[in-house]
């Protein structure tokens, strides 16, 4: 999808490409922060690699990864299924 955005500046308040390409790159932020994107998508499409992208994401408090409260009780009880059939061979 290609997303075109008007802003009306001042003709010289601004560089237009330099403009272009921080918006862009907050946009693609904020659809990570959202999860809408995938880490991956989102460093291909700022030009980064996954540490770049982890390092951009620290000033900013963007979580890398988002491990909440269900997925550590979810994997807890896998853990003891796991336990439970082991001990029943």
């Amino acid at each position: 999808m290609k997303l075109e955005v008007e802003i009306n500046i001042a003709e010289g308040t601004i560089n237009k490409h330099e403009l272009e390409e921080r918006v862009r790159k907050e946009a693609i932020l904020a659809l990570f922060a959202d999860r809408k994107i995938p880490a991956g998508q989102a460093a291909r499409e700022l030009g980064l690699g996954r540490l770049e992208f982890m390092e951009l994401l620290k000033p900013r408090g963007i979580p890398y990864v988002v491990y909440t409260a269900e997925d550590w009780e979810a994997d807890g009880k896998a853990i003891e299924e796991l336990e439970r059939r082991r001990s029943t061979r």
